[in-house]
């Protein structure tokens, strides 16, 4: 299975939140998948660094990247096409609006628990809730 982690999954994962799952851990830890992190979710939690709304270590994200855990998705011209086209979701900030074009654009299924991306019914989206 090819997943992307919407970034409240990935922040979980990385530290380890009680938060994430057991069918999530699951998922992520199986290493026949392919887990992927957005480029557009490490810009995101840059800001929420900044902004003083999260701590994390970005060296513990470059861990897990050297080691081939978790590989990184660039936002492409794909993405940007699907994102132009797809529908409108209820209350949606742009991030997630645009992780979900990534995820419907490559075939991949989206690990998150954001309720507006879970509820959205967009073709195409495969979606798996991350508190399951």
């Amino acid at each position: 299975m090819v997943i992307l982690l919407d970034t409240n999954a990935f922040i979980w994962w990385v530290s380890d939140d009680s938060r994430l799952g057991m069918k999530s851990r699951s998922v992520i830890a199986n290493t026949s998948n392919k887990i992927y992190i957005s480029s557009l979710s490490l810009l995101e939690c840059s800001i929420k660094v900044r902004l003083g709304k999260l701590k994390i270590e970005f060296s513990d994200i470059d861990k897990e990247i050297s080691e081939g855990k978790i590989l990184e998705l660039r936002y492409d011209t794909l993405a940007a096409r699907q994102f132009v086209k797809q529908k409108n979701m209820p209350q949606a900030d742009p991030f997630d609006f645009a992780i979900t074009a990534q995820a419907i654009s490559k075939k991949m299924t989206l690990i998150t628990s954001d309720r507006n991306i879970l509820s959205s019914e967009l073709d195409g989206l495969s979606i798996i809730d991350a508190q399951t």
